[in-house]
């Protein structure tokens, strides 16, 4: 008798972790396609590269694997790519330090200087990598910027958003806060 009743206390507890995480599923779904975001399903991981930093620094994407990773691609050329960077300072600055990490890869053709010149002016802390050749764009396939990824704890590719977004509308910070949390 004893062993029945642990079955169905079993069969329960197991009924009600499934829907908890079809719920949370579901949610993040929901905020995917209320952001616009394209969701990516499958195994599609997200291409290695190696870029420098504003300050020489050679940075990896692999370095930060186990965070939720925001990708952004942008020029300082780019009016809807300048249109958003208030909202992705924001966002960075609201989950700085957490199991998340926001980084941008500027494709300005002249390198550092007008880059710098332009996050200097904005006072933006996020990172920003350099590509004047355009390398990352080719690797991860964008056509036109700006055009921002998600990547999940295992390195893998779970949204792309083409064109400029609140980055911090409360529908973004929702989403980041379920990634982050899972």
């Amino acid at each position: 008798m004893g062993g029945k009743v642990f079955l169905r206390a079993l069969s329960l507890v197991l009924i009600l972790l499934v829907s908890f995480v079809l719920t949370a599923e579901g949610q993040k779904d929901d905020l995917f396609s209320k952001v616009r975001i394209n969701r990516i399903r499958g195994n599609k991981k997200a291409p290695d590269f190696s870029l420098k930093d504003l300050n020489g620094r050679k940075v990896e994407i692999r370095q930060y694997k186990g965070k939720i990773i925001f990708l952004n691609f942008w020029a300082t050329w780019c009016g809807p790519c300048k249109e958003e960077m208030p909202s992705l300072e924001v966002l960075h600055q609201q989950f700085a330090g957490e199991k998340f990490v926001l980084l941008t890869i500027s494709v300005d053709y002249e390198g550092l200087k007008p880059v710098q010149g332009f996050v200097n002016k904005n006072h933006y802390s996020f990172p920003v990598l350099l590509d004047p050749n355009g390398e990352t764009l080719d690797l991860f396939e964008v056509k036109g910027i700006p055009t921002t990824f998600i990547i999940d704890r295992n390195g893998m590719v779970i949204g792309r958003a083409i064109g400029p977004r609140d980055w911090k509308s409360p529908e973004v910070l929702s989403l980041i806060n379920l990634l982050v949390e899972k």
